[in-house]
């Protein structure tokens, strides 16, 4: 009979996730993921099997909760809120610690170019889902007449993707957090999301 295992994994992989996202995949070490998952060696590769499909599941779980705050919306009419929520959580409702780290999918996507082709490709997939959602979104704002349809939602979803993407970058050189949000602000604007 198996041992029973004597963590709990959600949260082992909670912290494993935080650790990742602050030092990235390659500078992150087995005795420093050991330490904040709080998980025995023998018990992390019965679990996990290694480092890099714990990272895996890490960054499925990351990409899954930014899908979650751009969740459709319950009304037919509130089509640009989650668009507005998403980029506004990035600054306004971030610690000052979380801010710094920038998004654990753009970092991953960079630090993976040359590296890892495949975790690359699975950090720029889910990158490519939030494009998606943000198409979606857009579509039905245009159906529902809650914004014109001067410019396709793929063409504007591209756009919001490469303010997120920038966003990302000025979180990471610690751009002060005023100065992100009136870009934030502006940019929303611009698409007619009002703050």
């Amino acid at each position: 009979m198996a041992r029973p295992s004597s963590f709990k994994r959600d949260a082992a992989v909670d912290a494993a996730l935080k650790v990742f996202w602050r030092r990235g995949y390659a500078a992150t070490s087995m005795p420093e993921l050991l330490g904040a998952m709080g998980v025995a060696r023998s018990s992390f590769y019965a679990s996990f099997s290694s480092k890099r499909e714990l990272f895996k599941e890490c960054l499925e779980l990351f990409g899954k909760r930014t899908l979650a705050i751009l969740a459709m919306p319950g009304s037919s009419r509130e089509n640009l809120a989650p668009i507005r929520t998403f980029f506004l959580q990035t600054v306004s409702e971030a610690p000052e610690q979380r801010i710094s780290r920038g998004c654990m999918m753009v970092n991953s996507v960079l630090e993976m170019a040359d590296v890892d082709p495949e975790l690359q490709l699975l950090a720029q997939t889910k990158l490519d889902e939030i494009q998606d959602r943000f198409r979606q979104l857009l579509t039905n704002a245009q159906l529902t007449g809650e914004m014109t349809d001067t410019y396709s939602p793929a063409e504007l979803a591209e756009t919001l993707m490469t303010l997120n993407l920038g966003i990302r970058v000025q979180c990471r050189k610690q751009v002060d957090r005023a100065r992100l949000q009136q870009s934030i602000d502006t940019s929303l604007t611009l698409f007619g999301i009002a703050a």
